[in-house]
Order: C-alpha cells, then structure tokens, then sequence
C-alpha cells in the first residue's frame, strides 16, 4: 500500500473526458500539482497497461478481465436504471423483435459494448456483430443502412439524446435494459491502478467527496441543459451491496458468452 504520508501529487491519473465522470474527478482537477491525462476509459486502460499511469478511470469490464489490476472498492460510475449516456438504437422502420445484423460501436467504454453484447445475446441468443465507429458518424449510419445498430456512450450520447431527428430512431437505454432484466443497478466504470502499486480508496473518495459538494458548478459549465438532473439523479458514486452484486452478475454473464 502507498503510505498515506508519500508524496501523492507524483501519482500520474488518467481521467475520463465525459459529463459522467466530472463529480469524481472534480477534486483532482483542482490540484495544479498532479499529472493529469484526460482520454476515454479504453485509452486511459491502454495507458494504464503500459506503465504510463499509475491510476485511471477505466471500464468495469477490464478491471473483471484484468486480475493484475487492483481497484477502489467505495466509489465508481453507476446507474439505477436509465441514464441516458449509454444508448442502443436502430432507425424506427426496424422491428425491435428482429436483431440488427451489425452495430455500429462506441469503443470508448468497453463495459458499454460489453453490456450491449450481453443484454443482445441475452435477448437473442447469439453475440452481436459490433464494429467501432466514430461516434459522430453513428447515427447517421444506422438511419441510412436499413438493418444496422447503434452504440452511443458518454457525451456522444447525451448529444445524441438531444437530435431534431430522434424521433426516426427507436432508442434502448442500456442502464434501464439492464435493471429490467437483472433487477440490479450497473457499474461502468471504477479507479484501477496495477496490484503492485496499490492506491488507498480514501484518495479517491476525497476527490468524489469535493465533487458532490460542487455538482452545481460542474452542471453551469457543462453544455447540458439537463446537467445537473443528470449527475445528481441518473448517476450515482458510491459502491454498495447493489453495486458489487452487479459486477458479480456482469461476470457470470460475461463469462457465459466467453466474454472476459
């Protein structure tokens, strides 16, 4: 463990860009003295891997496929239904009964893609065939490929939510399919750092605890209208009973469908 009294600005972070982050994150932000590296959680694990960070926001998925990783056990992004940042979609003339021959994907967060994989393969009994996409190029793709999918995650999806054209899309959110089905809430994402170099959960508590107490003034500065009902309600922080019975059935069905 590194001891409390160690110099903890020398500690390297990679934080998560999106809205959904921002109240864990908060309380880094404010230290100039700490090096920050700001990237979406497939990259920042990528990063994490390699050596280049010490800690770092990154998908629940990788922290269950990782064991060298060790992660915070008190704090993480969740949901309790829907959300409205993970979103599933096809254009409104396709039948939900039928599944979509390919969907076009967000990689940025692997727990998303994850998800999706389980939720679909649940629902059909076969894995999706997902393909990585620019997020900005998804949703027109889908509206102009009669039979495909969509995968938004994050701020693409908020984006997203908000389109003039919304109503051509049937639209899925994967925080409420997910809490259909399993009647769980759902972890997206956690702090891993590698097993060697263990980080106290405290540290990043404090970073979340400044966060909450500052979820109006990450709202004002976010291009949302619906900011703060978003981080304050849709989302939640802390890691409970619910949560790590979540990440237990995650796993199972992960490694179901040879996922992890």
């Amino acid at each position: 463990m590194i001891p409390a009294q160690q110099n903890l600005v020398q500690v390297r972070l990679g934080l998560v860009q999106h809205l959904n982050a921002h109240p864990l994150t908060f309380g880094f932000r404010q230290q100039k003295e700490l090096q920050l590296f700001d990237d979406t959680p497939a990259r920042l694990f990528e990063m994490l891997s390699s050596g280049e960070l010490d800690a770092a926001l990154i998908s629940s998925v990788e922290c269950l496929r990782n064991p060298n990783f060790g992660y915070c056990k008190t704090v993480g992004v969740c949901c309790n239904g829907a959300l409205r940042s993970i979103l599933y979609f096809k254009s409104k003339e396709q039948d939900w009964t039928i599944p979509a021959q390919k969907i076009y994907t967000d990689n940025g967060s692997r727990s998303s893609v994850a998800l999706l994989q389980v939720l679909f393969a649940n629902k059909f009994g076969r894995l999706p065939s997902v393909l990585p996409e620019n997020p900005e190029k998804i949703g027109d793709r889908v509206l102009s490929e009669g039979t495909a999918g969509g995968l938004l995650i994050g701020d693409a999806a908020l984006r997203f939510s908000m389109r003039e054209d919304l109503d051509q899309f049937r639209v899925k959110d994967l925080g409420e399919w997910w809490l259909q089905q399993e009647s769980l809430p759902f972890v997206f994402a956690l702090w891993a750092y590698p097993k060697s170099a263990p980080l106290e959960d405290s540290y990043f508590e404090e970073s979340l605890a400044t966060g909450l107490k500052n979820l109006d003034g990450i709202a004002a500065r976010s291009d949302f209208p619906f900011a703060l009902e978003y981080i304050s309600q849709l989302l939640h922080y802390r890691l409970g009973p619910g949560e790590w019975a979540a990440l237990e059935r995650f796993q199972d069905h992960l490694r179901a469908w040879d996922l992890l």
